[in-house]
This record gives C-alpha cells, structure tokens and sequence, in this order.
C-alpha cells in the first residue's frame, strides 16, 4: 500500500469533470457558524488545549458529501486503507477540491519524472519537519527506511543536528534541502550563496521540481495544521517524535 501523503488527494483530480458539467449557480443560503454546525461537546465554546488534543479536527466534512466527490473518496480510502480526513473537509468545496487534486497531481507527476526517489522522500520529510506538521510527518515518513535515511540523517531533518555534520548527505541532497527550508521560511530568505550553489548543482528543471515539490508539501502541511487534523497512524516508529510536533500556543 503506497503511503506517501502527496498522493493522498489524487483522486482529486478527477472531480475536474464534475466541475466541467456542473453548470454555475449562485445560491443563497442562511448563515450557520461552524460553532453552530458542529458544537463542541459539552456546550463549551472555547477552543483549549485539551479540546485540541481530543477533537480529531476544527471542523468536520458535510454530513452528506455529494456523489462524486463520495465515489472518489471511497476509491481513495480503499487504497489507503484509512480515512482521509483532508480530502473528505475539502467537499465542502467542490471548487476547492478539484484546484487541490490538479495542484496534487500535475506537481507529483512532474517531479517524479525528475527527481529520483530518495531526493523526493527527503524533501517531503524536510518540510513536514520544518512546518511541525505531525500528520504530513507521519505520512511522508512512514517508509524513511526503504530510502536508506539513516537514523543521523532523520535527525538533521528533525533539526536535532547540523545538516552539514552529516556526512551521508551528498552535495546536492544537502542544498536542495537547506532551498526546502529556505522556502519554507516566513518571510522566505534565501542566501546568495545558497542560490550560487542550487544554479551550480541543480539543473533549470531540478530547480523547478524542487521548489514546486517543497511548495506543494508546504500547501497540505499548513492546511492540515489550520484544520487541526490529527495523525492518520501511518506508523508508530518512536524515532519520528510525532508527539513533539505540535503547532498550538
């Protein structure tokens, strides 16, 4: 079973042909705050730290999700084997949906025709690191193993140590990393030098792959983090430190 979270919303893409012959309609429809269509339990309306702990996430999907939004889904979480709460909040919009499944699709199928396999698996789990999002942690780490990142290597990327002290870490692993964090910054800053060395190292379509690959990571990491969605329990693996990851003040 295949448990990159980058793949996830891929089924996404196909919801272009709903879109495609849905004609546009403009609706009106009463105002209901999320507070009003999914109370807290208890009555409470306050959203503190053991709510945030205990609730699975901000807000839930629609209670009815529209049908081809629901066929896609079920193919999806068949594959997966688990829910997929990300995909199943983007029903809200089906417009939303779709821009998320053709952003999923057309970038994952561009880089992988570029980067090789190790490169990807090091980039999706140095953004998911950098963000803190322990639900793209746990899904993009899932299987470090099987691209021979060590147990050195994973903590440079939990940033537990320098990446240059790794020596494992080949020239071009490191820079296309250390542009992953840069990107990742706010504000994005990047260093002269840093860029000296991508242009050096990295080819205009390496370039390219890298920065949308990170910046597509960036996307779902920070979306999922804004919605409050929990670990899917891809993997227990203590080395990963998913419980350490967290993004409420």
């Amino acid at each position: 079973m295949k448990t990159d979270f980058i793949n996830l919303p891929i089924f996404f893409f196909a919801a272009v042909f709903l879109s495609m012959i849905t004609t546009c309609k403009s609706t009106e429809t009463q105002f209901q705050s999320a507070q009003d269509q999914d109370p807290l339990p208890g009555g409470e309306t306050a959203w503190t730290l053991d709510v945030d702990k205990s609730e699975r996430s901000l807000i839930n999907p629609p209670d009815k999700i529209p049908w081809f939004s629901g066929i896609l889904l079920r193919q999806a979480e068949k594959e997966f084997e688990k829910e997929l709460l990300p995909g199943r909040i983007l029903t809200w919009s089906t417009d939303l949906g779709v821009a998320s499944g053709c952003l999923e699709y057309f970038i994952e199928k561009g880089a992988r025709k570029i980067l090789d396999p190790r490169m990807l698996c090091l980039l999706r789990m140095q953004v998911s690191y950098f963000v803190s999002c322990a639900f793209a942690i746990d899904v993009n780490s899932a299987q470090y193993k099987d691209y021979r990142i060590t147990e050195e290597e994973l903590q440079g990327l939990q940033g537990l140590k320098e990446l240059d002290t790794i020596e494992s870490f080949t020239e071009k692993e490191l820079v296309a990393l250390k542009y992953a964090i840069a990107l990742s910054k706010t504000p994005v800053s990047f260093s002269g030098k840093l860029l000296e060395d991508l242009r050096r190292l990295f080819s205009n379509k390496e370039i390219v792959a890298i920065a949308s690959l990170s910046a597509k990571v960036n996307y779902w990491a920070r979306v999922i983090e804004a919605w409050r969605i929990k670990p899917a329990g891809y993997t227990d693996d203590p080395l990963l430190k998913l419980e350490q990851y967290s993004t409420y003040e």
